[in-house]
């Protein structure tokens, strides 16, 4: 199979037209239409519903995407290694975070990736744990903060830090400033947490279970931003590492509470695919300049043992 056709067939599917995507690859509309006929001929489906508004994935075409992304990144970066070999001026890189750190993080990490390597194409994306884990898996992005250790076979994993998760809610809650809460009375309160049994949810639902209790969920949202909002509309509490609300806290529009009977906390991870093509030791001082801005930004202690994610007082 051409190569070559299947990413046109992949610019094709980005832009949803076949106008957009000749002009981005500067090859003329009849011969790129006629690559696309070629390849479904070649595969013996359908790939695109040509419509008035545009080329839309049929079934077979969305599956043939999914299957090729990770394959064909992975040879561009195996090929752009050996054309720049053994000086790696250049590179994409995709970095992937859950929102919770993406709120704090990525601006900052932006801004020095860009200034300590110019040449470096960098792209942030947002994902929830799930997600997250499947992209670097499947060499859809690079690097991934996660909330937790994956304990994928794929994955290479470090431990940057460990976080405690406090309980955070209105000023006016009428619980005691600073005192802390056992962890049975805090899932008492109205509780907006996020939906995905992974990550910070696993937290929860692993101590719950543990505790022989339930959570009394109000709402669920995955997204931090969205979190913080409807606590501070007066729909309930949530629980998150207090430095996701550092800015809430700080301005006295939210309070929060630490957590006993068990203390919870999360692990904080960057992970990568094992035997990726980006390798050499400009991608490593990316890793670990991801690494060290994580650990300053979250406020985390460095000499601080790392524990389990329950950990029981």
């Amino acid at each position: 199979m051409d190569i070559r056709r299947l990413s046109y067939f992949m610019r094709i599917a980005e832009h949803g037209s076949l106008t957009k995507a000749s002009n981005v690859l500067r090859i003329a509309q009849p011969a790129l239409s006629r690559q696309m006929r070629l390849l479904e001929e070649e595969l013996g489906v359908v790939l695109f519903s040509r419509t008035a508004r545009g080329m839309r994935l049929t079934e077979e075409g969305a599956a043939l995407r999914a299957s090729v992304v990770s394959p064909l990144r992975e040879l561009g970066l195996a090929m752009q290694n050996i054309r720049s070999f053994p000086f790696a001026a250049e590179a994409n890189i995709a970095l992937g975070l859950p929102p919770g750190l993406a709120d704090i993080l990525a601006t900052t990490l932006a801004l020095r990736i860009d200034r300590a390597f110019p040449k470096i194409k960098l792209r942030i994306v947002e994902g929830l744990t799930g997600s997250l884990i499947d992209w670097v898996s499947r060499g859809v992005v690079d690097f991934v903060l996660l909330e937790g250790v994956a304990h994928h076979d794929q994955l290479q994993e470090q431990n940057l830090t460990v976080l405690p998760l406090m309980l955070v809610g209105p000023v006016d809650s009428g619980l005691p400033p600073g005192k802390a809460v056992a962890f049975s009375e805090a899932i008492k309160l109205p509780l907006v947490l996020p939906s995905h049994h992974l990550g910070l949810r696993a937290v929860l639902n692993d101590a719950a279970l543990w505790a022989h209790l339930h959570l009394n969920l109000r709402l669920e949202a995955d997204s931090s931003r969205l979190m913080k909002d409807l606590l501070l509309r007066g729909l309930g509490y949530t629980i998150l590492p207090a430095c996701y609300c550092q800015a809430e806290i700080a301005s006295g529009s939210l309070q929060a509470w630490p957590i006993t009977d068990p203390g919870l906390s999360i692990d904080i991870v960057v992970a990568s695919r094992k035997n990726s093509q980006l390798t050499g030791p400009r991608i490593r001082a990316i890793e670990e300049l991801i690494a060290q801005t994580a650990l300053e930004l979250l406020g985390a202690d460095i000499n601080r043992p790392l524990s389990a994610r329950l950990c029981l007082n």
